[in-house]
């Protein structure tokens, strides 16, 4: 029994799927040539069914695309968007898990980039970045990961450094170890960065 009919949508340069009844839907032209489909086509609501579902899917990817094409986000942080679009959840699952194989979404990626960005403004320790990153929704090993890689003894001196700058010139009144343990620097990070310090200043 027919329920609905394939025809064109010059505008958008695909295909409008036109149900007997209810609201008409677009279709890619991708979509249209991979069910075989052909304009005046007259189609069962199980196939129409099927095509709205894969539609969807189509839109939800292209919209996670698009906003990755603004700035990183993490696969927690995207999926409430596209939440907030009104997707459904497994066809969000979809397109996150294809955006993820496909390298356009990487919670490691984003977790580098804020260290990286947070650490030129504002140095600060490990375990503070690690609270950052949760609080932001970064996956717990891709946390660790940008971390680790981030958290060598030479780049700790150098956070370390820059910290002791910003503590003696915004706060000169107040003890440097003080703030630095208030910007969450461990004891080990301090002394790794204040002997760094005392060496490099040695005659």
């Amino acid at each position: 029994m027919s329920y609905a009919r394939i025809a064109r949508e010059p505008d958008k340069g695909g295909y409008q799927l036109l149900p007997h009844e209810g609201s008409p839907f677009f279709i890619s032209s991708k979509l249209f040539r991979s069910y075989n489909l052909s304009v005046d086509q007259e189609i069962d609501e199980e196939l129409a069914s099927e095509l709205f579902r894969e539609s969807q899917k189509e839109r939800c990817y292209a919209q996670g695309l698009s906003y990755l094409a603004r700035s990183e986000h993490t696969a927690f942080h995207l999926a409430q968007k596209l939440i907030r679009k009104g997707y459904p959840k497994e066809i969000i699952d979809d397109a996150i898990a294809l955006l993820i194989e496909e390298g356009s979404l990487s919670d490691l990626r984003y977790a580098r980039l804020f260290i990286e960005r947070r650490q030129r403004k504002t140095p600060e320790g490990r375990l503070r970045l690690a609270q950052r990153l949760a609080q932001r929704g970064v996956e717990k090993g891709a946390a660790e990961k940008a971390l680790d890689e981030l958290f060598t003894e030479e780049r700790i001196a150098s956070y370390v450094a820059d910290a002791v700058l910003r503590a003696r010139t915004g706060y000169p009144d107040k003890e440097v170890r003080d703030l630095l343990r208030s910007w969450g620097f461990s004891s080990y990070e301090m002394r790794t960065g204040l002997e760094k310090m005392s060496e490099d200043e040695s005659p």
